[in-house]
């Protein structure tokens, strides 16, 4: 019988959250660190979808990915907000604990799963922080093909919806670079590895600044970019405490059609 601090030291001595930056909230989130814990579910987010499968189906410790609460909050309320998601975890005794930057970092994490559905060869990371200790998200490898073939193998596996090129879709990509979520503060990180940046969240701006650097993007969104890391997630939890782990992965966090 493992207690949920427990759980949360053996899934940190894969994906050390001391070295997440300062505003990602991992860790802990609620709950009792010394209760037991018998079973386990793995989200993406902790959707409205998530929470009444839990009230329904309850167990005793949920691990997602996106944090349920990112900023400091004063009032713990019943609604419609993360905080009153809280609330009603809180009321079914059902613990929370995020990883997410260092869960992109890790081995195995986020940032390796989406360099593989690629299929990049000789993969390296990049885009650390050495001044805060933060290790890199990003990961860039060879690549066959073109912009254009980015942009198929994104379509076919989430949908043409919301996918943005920013580049010539007939331009040759030796390498490609990836960083899962929201990456466009490492662009200039990306073009010094490679001709293709795919990740999240890029804007207007940010893509003209690319293209000055000769960096292509391939934005398909947010959580398109971070749901291989999704299964690697579950099978990390699953491998790490030797039990059965409940996927809700499948209950989308998408919020543009």
């Amino acid at each position: 019988m493992r207690t949920v601090s427990q759980v949360a030291d053996v899934l940190a001595e894969r994906t050390n959250p001391g070295a997440a930056p300062s505003w990602d909230p991992v860790g802990l989130q609620l709950g009792d660190p010394n209760a037991a814990v018998e079973t386990v579910a793995v989200c993406h987010e902790v959707t409205e979808s998530v929470v009444s499968r839990l009230e329904t189906e309850p167990v005793d410790l949920l691990i997602t990915y996106h944090p349920l609460i990112f900023r400091p909050t004063i009032r713990i309320l019943a609604g419609r907000s993360a905080g009153a998601r809280a609330f009603r975890l809180i009321s079914a005794d059902v613990a929370v604990l995020v990883t997410h930057t260092d869960f992109d970092a890790a081995p195995g994490g986020s940032a390796d799963a989406l360099a593989s559905f690629f299929g990049l060869r000789d993969v390296e990371p990049f885009g650390g922080d050495p001044e805060s200790g933060m290790p890199p998200i990003g990961r860039s490898g060879w690549f066959e093909g073109t912009v254009g073939t980015v942009d198929a193998m994104l379509s076919d596996r989430f949908g043409a919806a919301g996918l943005r090129v920013s580049g010539d879709r007939d331009a040759e990509v030796e390498r490609l670079a990836v960083v899962p979520g929201s990456g466009a503060d490492f662009i200039a990180a990306a073009a010094e590895v490679a001709q293709v940046l795919v990740t999240g969240d890029v804007s207007h701006h940010r893509a003209i600044a690319a293209s000055d650097l000769g960096l292509a993007i391939v934005d398909p969104g947010h959580i398109a970019t971070e749901r291989p890391g999704m299964g690697s997630l579950v099978m990390m939890v699953t491998e790490l405490l030797g039990s059965h782990v409940v996927d809700l992965t499948h209950f989308d966090p998408q919020t543009w059609t």
